[in-house]
């Protein structure tokens, strides 16, 4: 194939455009003001430490969790900050089996 070349996908079961999904923020929160928990009714389900995840993914390794006060507000609150979308790509040649750069 000469370049270039598209190529599209399709995520199924990803509702990034949920109602529940998109209010799941607080604005304020994100423009650096601090928000005490009981303020964070918006952000539900994560509103606190304790709603995070016990583990930490980067670059898909986990890694030990941080100490947090369970108790304290979440910092960005909220199940748009929670999710994080990666995805990666090979392709590989059919004829020779290596694997053909992407740029």
């Amino acid at each position: 194939m000469t370049g270039p070349v598209f190529v599209y996908y399709q995520l199924d079961n990803f509702y990034q455009n949920h109602r529940r999904y998109v209010k799941s923020k607080d604005y304020k929160q994100l423009m650096g003001a601090t928000i005490e928990v009981a303020d964070l009714s918006q952000c539900d389900p994560i509103t606190t430490n304790a709603n995070l995840a016990n583990v930490n993914i980067v670059n898909n390794v986990a890694t030990p969790p941080v100490a947090l006060d369970p108790t304290a507000a979440a910092i960005p609150c909220g199940l748009i900050a929670k999710s994080v979308f990666t995805d990666s790509f090979e392709l590989i040649n059919k004829t020779t089996g290596a694997e053909v750069p992407i740029y």
